[in-house]
């Protein structure tokens, strides 16, 4: 029984670091947080959505990747105020999930191997890492406020942020300016997220 003992903290402690990684490296979480979708405290928030996320993965032996994708979402929704349309809440639902699997049977360097591919960024879900937000202009903090010539500006503000994380290749913003100008938004207080 002790046996068991020591593989489940084992699997608990590696299972959280590649949870960490993968939410580290979600670019939408990230892009979330720095707009300032989740208000002043967004960081703490995503922190809160990957900590949940791992129990929830933890404590649910049987979960399908449809499940997970629901909760993630749901929260994404909730907390952010962000859909994904990019295909990156399957991804990672996916990964989590064979990940996990591999994780329980001890698979640790093949895990590796795979998350050694990823993109080596500075771990930014951590309390002690702080991230500069950009409250998006024209946001109001009551709905009422808003109205058409709101949502425009902000739709422009939207792509110029884009561009400007983009690392200043004119093609690409160029390309998610005629995107944004032929984007119409789905529905007031929601942000849209899309495939590069």
């Amino acid at each position: 029984m002790a046996a068991t003992a020591t593989q489940q903290i084992e699997f608990r402690n590696n299972f959280r670091l590649i949870v960490e990684r993968i939410f580290n490296n979600w670019q939408n979480l990230r892009l979330a947080v720095e707009h300032g979708m989740g208000g002043r405290n967004g960081q703490q928030v995503a922190i809160e959505i990957m900590d949940y996320t791992f129990e929830y993965c933890v404590g649910n032996e049987n979960i399908t990747e449809g499940e997970l994708q629901d909760v993630i979402e749901e929260l994404m929704d909730q907390e952010f105020n962000t859909l994904c349309d990019d295909h990156s809440i399957p991804e990672i639902c996916r990964n989590l999930l064979r990940y996990k699997q591999m994780a329980r049977a001890s698979q640790y360097p093949q895990i590796e191997a795979e998350l050694s591919k990823l993109p080596q960024g500075k771990d930014w879900l951590r309390p002690d890492v702080k991230i500069t937000y950009t409250p998006i202009e024209g946001d109001s903090s009551s709905d009422e406020d808003m109205d058409e010539d709101d949502d425009d500006a902000m739709n422009g503000d939207e792509s110029e942020e884009e561009a400007g994380t983009s690392s200043g290749r004119i093609t690409r913003s160029q390309t998610r300016k005629q995107q944004a100008e032929q984007f119409v938004e789905p529905e007031e207080g929601w942000t849209t997220v899309r495939r590069k």
